[in-house]
């Protein structure tokens, strides 16, 4: 069967059919087994795209198998699973960001490489740098208005501990405020400790946002005008019962 062909199947029969096609890791190894060629980095790159595929599942709740996502086909890598693909730098990159800024469980390449083509300006050896991108004075206008802001929330709301992290880009505090107060409320805005740029050190912070996401962050912190993301805006949340 198919791998794509399990899509509208239950996520625990789709998990075992797609499994089913993979050798088992239990088993003992065998002659005929394929070789793959791997640095440390490489493998590096699979295992925190494995990490980061589970974490989002259980944080989000989706009730997909991980290893069962990381061993699918996906639009995402041309086709290749995630196994196979994320040994290499941009496609390491794309899932990272998939599943930091949840967009879906699947995407088409472009989708992804546009949230990052901004950030790689400063760096020449990006799979994400278009030396073509028309960066003429509409959008040099617009760098200059637009700065990347965070914001920290800790309110006690209906029984709960509600900590929220949110990131965006705005031209000033008080549109961030509006942001938070349209998603959160009025309480949770007003009391809101709002920043320009990100602090890494933040203990909150490095508990709610994922790694590959709190470095593009950083990135946009530190280069502001040339590192704009159009569109990323980032607001995680955590209920603890009272």
């Amino acid at each position: 069967m198919d791998a794509l062909s399990t899509r509208a199947m239950p996520a625990r029969a789709a998990s075992q059919v797609i499994t089913a096609m993979f050798p088992d890791p239990l088993d003992e190894d065998e002659a005929r087994d394929v070789c793959v060629t791997a640095t440390a980095r490489k493998i590096t790159r699979v295992a925190m795209v494995a990490s980061e595929t589970a974490s989002r599942f259980q944080r989000e709740g989706i009730g997909q198998d991980p290893m069962a996502w990381m061993l699918a086909p996906r639009a995402l890598f041309g086709g290749q699973n995630a196994i196979e693909a994320c040994l290499e730098r941009q496609n390491f990159v794309r899932a990272i960001l998939l599943h930091g800024l949840s967009v879906g469980l699947d995407a088409a390449p472009d989708q992804i490489d546009r949230l990052l083509a901004d950030a790689a300006d400063d760096d020449p050896e990006s799979p994400w740098m278009d030396p073509g991108r028309n960066v003429g004075g509409n959008r040099r206008e617009r760098m200059r208005r637009l700065r990347l802001y965070t914001a920290i929330i800790v309110i006690a709301r209906g029984g709960e501990l509600v900590h929220a992290f949110h990131a965006s880009f705005a031209s000033s505090a008080a549109v961030i405020r509006e942001r938070i107060q349209a998603r959160l409320g009025l309480a949770a805005a007003e009391q809101a400790q709002i920043r320009l740029g990100i602090d890494p050190d933040c203990p909150t912070t490095i508990a709610m946002v994922p790694p590959g996401i709190l470095d593009v962050l950083c990135q946009s912190g530190r280069r502001p005008r040339s590192s704009e993301i159009p569109g990323l805006d980032i607001t995680v949340e955590q209920r603890l019962p009272t």
